[in-house]
């Protein structure tokens, strides 16, 4: 169907799948362990992922809506907005999904008796919005939106049980600090890659984005310094890894450390040396979708850390 193509459900599965794995794998065993309460039952943890959902599934349908004549260039096969469905009728889907994320939200909110978590909903929408609008078209400052939600959709987990997570800090400190290390090292991985694979997106589109005007990092600054920039982030995100996977040897997590190497370090870099010798867009875009794998086996060492 249509409106599956047009909210990317498979992101959005991943999306889910990822915070539900966060949540059921790694913090409320800790939790139960220590006699803690959440502070998100089963239903309201579901209503949290929901909004997370609906937020990137607005922002797929926006970006789609203001952005068609780009992707009629850069993905023509890829064209939903005056094909599949209308325009009028992708503003009415925009709406009614931003809306109904906003009220739950509201009562996600008012139930834990936490008011900044209703904040985050306008601000990621408007980032989304502003991102296909204007800062998509802007030189990394589209990239940094889009790498900052990834990471938000694992650190929105985090900070909704913030309370029981200083409560667990009180209880076992080692345990706490054990918890949090590996959601940061999360956070900072979807980030990094995410950043990697952008910019290398950017690289693959470039000619249809410059005829639109757009100011992409590739485009102002030219492709051998857009080569060398996302170089540099690969290089760094190598660096970051290597430093995790020497901390899984020391704490003698043998399976992680085997897939560490095995399934992040090894294509990340081959997908840096593909990168020094891409020139065609065919060859940038099976880099994105090599740094699309990276990204997945990233959550895959997490969750076989975790169990």
């Amino acid at each position: 169907m249509w409106v599956f193509q047009l909210v990317r459900f498979k992101n959005l599965f991943i999306v889910a799948l990822t915070q539900y794995l966060l949540y059921f794998l790694l913090l409320i065993p800790n939790f139960k362990s220590h006699q803690i309460t959440p502070s998100l039952d089963n239903l309201h943890f579901f209503l949290l992922v929901f909004t997370t959902v609906l937020i990137a599934a607005g922002g797929y349908i926006i970006n789609d809506i203001l952005d068609f004549e780009m992707d009629e260039l850069n993905k023509p096969d890829k064209v939903f907005i005056n094909n599949q469905i209308s325009v009028s009728h992708a503003w009415k889907s925009y709406f009614g999904i931003v809306g109904a994320g906003a009220i739950i939200s509201i009562y996600l909110a008012i139930y834990v008796n936490q008011f900044p978590l209703f904040f985050i909903y306008p601000v990621a929408v408007t980032l989304l919005w502003l991102y296909s609008r204007s800062f998509k078209k802007q030189v990394l400052l589209g990239n940094i939106v889009v790498s900052l939600f990834c990471a938000f959709v694992a650190g929105i987990v985090i900070f909704a049980e913030r309370t029981a997570i200083k409560n667990l800090y009180s209880s076992d400190y080692e345990k706490g600090a054990y918890l949090v290390f590996l959601f940061e090292a999360y956070l900072i991985f979807a980030f990094m890659s995410t950043l990697f694979r952008e910019i290398i997106k950017d690289i693959e589109d470039q000619e249809g984005d410059a005829q639109l005007n757009c100011r992409t990092l590739p485009i102002v600054f030219g492709l051998k310094n857009a080569k060398i920039v996302t170089f540099l982030i690969g290089t760094i995100l190598f660096i970051l890894v290597s430093f995790f996977t020497f901390w899984l040897s020391e704490n003698d997590e043998l399976s992680g450390l085997a897939f560490s190497i095995i399934g992040v370090l090894a294509p990340l870099g081959f997908s840096i040396w593909k990168l020094a010798n891409s020139k065609t867009k065919k060859d940038f875009h099976q880099l994105s979708q090599l740094s699309k794998l990276i990204m997945i086996s990233g959550l895959i060492l997490l969750i076989i850390i975790i169990l």
